[in-house]
């Protein structure tokens, strides 16, 4: 058996280039879409809870821990309780196309089973299928809870967009056991700590 040795220099300089790449690979530019607001409530009627604010809440804890990094640019689609039609959202993101820019919309779910709870990424662009994998890993492990599934779907925010975009919905508010984990802000800034360790790996 022959051993091959390589010189310090070449290896060094292989690792550069492993490491410049993987760098580059990271988002310059984030656009955090908190989902619904204004009156659009989310959810389904009749929860005491309105989706709206606990997305608000989750997008502004994962906006602070992104501008903490120091390293990329964080745009919010709506930082108050406003309605922003779906295409103005998509249009805001679309502005920083080609300039190594990804898109997260974060929602929570809802449903007519109470049974159902878990976690679910969507995607459209299979550019995006990537991020999505990043993503909804990291945010199974951080809420202990379920995999349900990545799935591909033209939702407006995802379809309309020239971004990797992905859309989380981060727990479901008609169960009663992950509702009360949703109410609780310990559980939304895990959440928000997962969603931007995906969005960074």
């Amino acid at each position: 058996m022959i051993k091959r040795t390589f010189p310090r220099k070449v290896l060094l300089c292989f690792f550069i280039v492993i490491a410049t790449t993987l760098a580059s690979a990271r988002p310059s530019v984030i656009i955090i879409d908190p989902g619904h607001g204004g009156f659009d409530r989310g959810g389904i009627p009749g929860l005491s809870v309105a989706e709206k604010d606990l997305t608000l809440d989750t997008a502004k804890r994962l906006s602070r821990i992104l501008r903490a990094r120091g390293d990329v640019k964080v745009v919010m689609t709506r930082q108050d309780d406003t309605f922003i039609p779906l295409p103005v959202r998509t249009s805001i993101a679309n502005q920083y196309a080609g300039r190594n820019a990804v898109f997260v919309s974060i929602h929570f779910n809802a449903g007519l089973r109470e049974g159902a709870f878990g976690i679910e990424t969507y995607y459209y662009n299979p550019r995006a299928f990537p991020l999505t994998v990043r993503v909804h890993r990291r945010v199974i492990k951080a809420a202990d809870s379920i995999d349900r599934g990545i799935r591909r779907r033209g939702y407006w925010v995802l379809r309309a967009n020239r971004l990797p975009a992905i859309l989380v919905e981060c727990g479901f508010m008609t169960n009663r056991a992950e509702k009360s984990r949703i109410q609780n802000v310990r559980y939304r800034e895990r959440i928000a700590r997962a969603i931007a360790e995906g969005l960074m790996d």
